[in-house]
Formats: C-alpha cells, structure tokens, sequence
C-alpha cells in the first residue's frame, strides 16, 4: 500500500477539524445567557472559533440555577407541563460535565425505555452540533457534537472531550449506580420513580463525593400526587415519616409563563387542564390533592341512549389484550381481562360517548379474535384501535384479517400508565366524554351495565389490579378531536375484578 502524501495528510486534518469545528482543542466554555425567544428559539447559541456554548434561561430555569448555586442538598424544579423542566436538566449536565475536567456526573429518567425516549433525548439535543439527538443502529447522534468523544450506547455512558463522563440511568435499576462517586446528580421526574425514591435517595447521599462538582442534586418534575417525591420535597420525610434533615429548596413555575411557548400553545394548555383537578399540576407546578386514588366518580357524566343521534356518529373501539389463553388459569390467578371499550364521535360538535363496554378472561387467540369480530360488526365502518405491545403483533395480524372495519395498532406510547389515564380523565371531566346508560339504576344514578368501568375509575391509583376497561378507553379515544379542548386530548405519541364473566354485546341495534 502507498504512503499517503504530505498534501493528503494535511487534507485529512484539516477534514477533521472542519467537521469537530474545534480540532483537538478539550477547552469548552459554557455560558448562561437571557431568554430571547424572537432571536434565538431554540435557546442555544454555539460557537466554533472560541469553544464557546450559550444557554438561554427564563425567568423560572434562573431562579432554580441559583437556588442550585446556594448551600441546598437538593433543589426541585416543580413545573407544569411544557415548562422546560427537562430542557434545563438537561444543560445544567452538560454544563457542569463541561466545567468539571474528568469527573462524573449521572442523568437518571423513570425506566430506561421512557427515559430514551424522553430524558436522554432531550439531553442529547441540547448538545451543539447537528443531529445529536438521533441514535439508531447505524448513526450515534451523540457523537455528532464537537464536545462529546463518545457516546457508549451499550453501557449508556457520555464521555466528554475533557474525560468527563456523565452515566444515563433509570430507576427502575437505581441499584445499578450504588458502587461510583459522582460530582453532581439529575433526576428527571422523579415523582413517577414510585417508592423507590427513598432508597434511591438514601444512595444518591453517599454518592456524592470523590470527584470534581457542585455535590448537588437536580429534580425536574411534575407532581404527580401524594407519593415519595411529596413526602421528600413537601413534607420533608423518609419512608418511616422521621425528618429527612436535608436542605432541599423547591422553585414552581408556570407553564403560561414560558416565554418560549407561543399563545396557541398556551391557550391549548389552558383549554386541556384549566378549571379541572390536574389545573395545579399540569400548569402551575403543584402536586394533587390526591390521597391515593387518582380519579373520583365526580368526573363521570351520563346520558340516555335515547338521546343519541345515530346518523352522525362515527364508531371507535378500543382493545385492551389479555396475556392468558386459558380460562381456567386466567380465573384462578385473577389475570386481566381482554377489554373492548366501544365510543361513538357525534362529528359535527365532536362530542364523544362511551357507549359500551365488553370484557372476557382466558380466550385464545381464535377465540378472540372471533369475540372481536362479533362485536365489530354491530356498529358500521368502526375503526378498532388494539393494544400494539411486542408480541401482539401476530393477533393484530390475524384480526386485520378477521374483524370488520379498519384495524389500527395502538402503541401505549412512553407515558406511564398513571399518567395516560389521568390525562384522559380530563376530557372526562369537562364533559368532552359521557357515559350512555340505558336503563338508569336509581341507587347508583348510572346503567348497572357500566358498573365495571365505574368501579376500575374510582379504584384506580389505589390498586394492584389491571384497569382493563380504562385502558380500552383510552386507545378508542387515541388522537380523536374532541370539543372544548380544541385538539387531540389523547395521543398514540402516555383492573379486572372477580365478578364472573362481563362480556356480551356491545350494543343493542336500534
């Protein structure tokens, strides 16, 4: 082989600095600018000749950076959704990573599938470059930037050009990070880590120390009821109620206050949640008045099936899929039900109506798809929305074949199930959804028919069991338009009792 020339070396070099935009050079200047939304959107200013990375923060993110800066153990960004809370999480990492030659920093998300999706991706598109967000099997966006060297995905760990490594982490195995040193720590929603918190907690304490950092912790977060992340940041207490003799700060902000949402975003905000229960959590930065259950019978409205008019509906059933195929073990175990939840849209004032409810244990695939096909074909043209969760791509398969209507796949999304639940409760709420009864039971001031959903609503947030009937709600009222929110309530974007058999017709023809 030839030797290369002097020419094509030089060449070659000059290539590599021209796409690093910063040659060998490791020294990073990160700086905090003023919130400009009208000149720099995105927030973020680069440049390659100096080395030098501008972060913008609003009023909100400022105040929480210096409350971080000052004497505090933990500092929580308590915010509404759309706030920027994972935004400034995400380049308070990068900029302490950046400051601080060589050390360790952790980044941690709710599990490792939501936190890919969310956490770490907003993370990595704060990094300068272009297309830093983007990891697929062949391109690692991570890499991309001129101040990152590399990007292992296998061990989710992000190593600076000045040897800082920065490990990714979910709660879900917090345990995993118990044996390292870190100079500095960010949990992003923390309040869905579940009780796991506090021992999480407890090991963040004795973590911070042996490298180079400001010894703090982050938590950029929503509330999300009475929980751990309440008792820690609101009460100040362990698990056992004992004082937890922290220094923690909170800083609440506003969704309606982020300058860089425009007012169509605001107004839709204010739609969804305004003058509902979420309104102090999903705009202003509160947790829930919630004592455990998270839903109340108060949200739930009915109406008469008389009072339908059938010409201007349009049906959509939403399929929640059991795991078990027998019967008999289904009922022994008390496993979940496969659920089918049958809405029609009035689609002239985009009303909504849960008309009917159908649920069976233990059937096989044949049997269910056969169960499936019965009820779709009561209701003409329905679109039926299954569950689309690894290996039920097969009986999705076989029901495109099978059912009546257009079979769609319905991906739970990244939202935990606490919060794609709470979400829908809202168009419940304002009305947007209503219950059809046909026969009104005057003890319960609803159709007995629809007791299952009524009592799964009710207990939900405070029990073990699957809510088989809500989650086939919420995959018929997936991107569906509905009247006073103004937009898709719902995106594909985040329990079965013991009663004997609930399954039957969905609807009576009339």
């Amino acid at each position: 082989m030839n030797q290369p020339t002097e020419r094509e070396v030089r060449n070659k070099f000059e290539q590599v600095i021209e796409q690093t935009g910063s040659g060998v050079s490791d020294d990073v200047t990160v700086l905090w600018g003023t919130a400009d939304p009208s000149t720099r959107p995105e927030g973020v200013t680069w440049v390659p000749e100096s080395n030098t990375l501008t972060y913008d923060l609003w009023g909100a993110q400022r105040q929480t950076l210096t409350t971080l800066d000052s004497d505090t153990d933990i500092t929580a960004f308590l915010a509404g959704y759309g706030s920027g809370k994972t935004i400034f999480g995400a380049r308070w990492l990068i900029k302490n990573a950046l400051d601080h030659d060589g050390s360790r920093f952790l980044g941690m998300g709710i599990d490792f599938t939501k936190a890919r999706d969310t956490t770490f991706r907003v993370l990595f598109e704060q990094l300068p470059g272009e297309r830093t967000g983007i990891v697929t099997s062949s391109y690692n966006g991570p890499e991309q930037s001129p101040v990152v060297e590399d990007y292992n995905r296998q061990n989710h760990r992000l190593t600076f050009v000045n040897d800082t490594v920065v490990k990714l982490g979910s709660a879900d195995k917090w345990n995993r990070y118990a044996g390292d040193e870190y100079g500095g720590v960010w949990l992003d929603e923390p309040s869905h880590y579940g009780e796991d918190l506090h021992d999480l907690l407890e090991m963040i304490g004795s973590r911070l120390r042996g490298v180079d950092g400001p010894k703090a912790q982050l938590w950029t977060l929503t509330g999300n009821g009475h929980n751990a992340a309440f008792d820690i940041l609101e009460r100040k207490e362990d698990s056992d109620g004992e004082a937890l003799g922290l220094n923690i700060e909170l800083v609440r902000a506003s969704t309606l206050e982020n300058p860089y949402l425009d007012t169509g975003e605001k107004e839709r905000f204010e739609r969804q949640y305004g003058n509902t229960s979420r309104e102090s959590q999903a705009l202003y930065g509160g947790f829930s008045q919630s004592t455990g259950a998270l839903l109340s019978r108060d949200q739930l409205s009915f109406v008469h099936l008389d009072d339908l008019e059938d010409e201007n509906l349009r049906y959509h059933l939403g399929v929640d899929l059991s795991y078990v195929s027998s019967k008999q073990h289904a009922e022994a175990t008390d496993s979940d039900y496969t659920a089918v939840a049958l809405v029609g849209v009035d689609s002239q004032n985009k009303q909504a109506y849960l008309i009917d409810i159908a649920r069976e244990r233990g059937m096989s695939m044949r049997k269910g798809i056969q169960w499936l096909s019965d009820l779709a074909s009561q209701v003409p043209n329905p679109t039926v929305k299954v569950e689309k969760v690894g290996a039920q791509n097969f009986w999705i398969q076989e029901a495109q074949e099978a059912v009546p209507g257009n079979i769609v796949p319905v991906s739970p999304g990244t939202e935990s199930k606490d919060s794609r639940i709470t979400d829908m409760s809202i168009a419940f709420e304002r009305g947007d959804v209503v219950l059809v009864n046909r026969d009104i039971d005057e003890n319960l001031g609803y159709d007995a028919r629809l007791r299952p959903f009524v009592r799964e609503w009710c207990e939900f947030g405070s029990s073990d069991n699957s809510p088989d009937l809500l989650d086939a709600a919420y995959y018929a009222l997936t991107k569906l338009n509905l009247r006073q929110s103004g937009t898709q309530v719902l995106g594909a974007d985040m329990y079965g009792r013991k009663e004997g058999s609930d399954s039957g017709s969905l609807i009576e023809k009339r």
